[in-house]
């Protein structure tokens, strides 16, 4: 079955293929879709965390690394790492914000000769028990994604 982003939430199993804005995956278990304003597709998991999910231009991609490359170490805490998901190098960027100890995550890839930016945060405050756990979800959903999307 073929779920289009239009408007509402959407939920959906594992094998089901997500398309919105030419974005196919697999939405992972646990995951549901959920409409948002703005670029790609979006997924939570029952209201955090949530992660959008963009294919861009080679350009635009570049421009969004180059962002990320140059976050504001002031206010953020940012750890970058190299993963392979499914045989797919990801750069990721974990930022965690010096105010609130809320996260926001940044993934970086490229498949079949398309660019894609994931964008995936969550309302932590500064519960690193509740941190720790978001990122794991969110890690396990990213390499179903990386692994599923078309």
């Amino acid at each position: 079955m073929v779920v289009t982003s239009t408007f509402g939430c959407t939920s959906n199993t594992q094998q089901e293929k997500q398309s919105g804005n030419n974005i196919n995956f697999s939405i992972p278990e646990g995951w549901e879709l959920h409409w948002m304003p703005g670029e790609g597709t979006v997924i939570w998991m029952d209201g955090d965390p949530r992660i959008r999910v963009m294919e861009m231009s080679k350009q635009k991609f570049d421009a969004k690394h180059d962002q990320a490359l140059h976050i504001d170490n002031t206010t953020f805490m940012v750890k970058t790492h190299n993963k392979t998901m499914d045989g797919i190098n990801v750069e990721t960027f974990w930022t965690t914000d010096g105010n609130s100890g809320d996260i926001q995550d940044y993934y970086f890839f490229s498949k079949n000769d398309k660019y894609y930016y994931v964008l995936a945060w969550a309302y932590t405050g500064w519960d690193s028990s509740k941190q720790s756990r978001f990122r794991q979800h969110i890690d396990k959903a990213v390499k179903s994604i990386v692994s599923t999307i078309t």
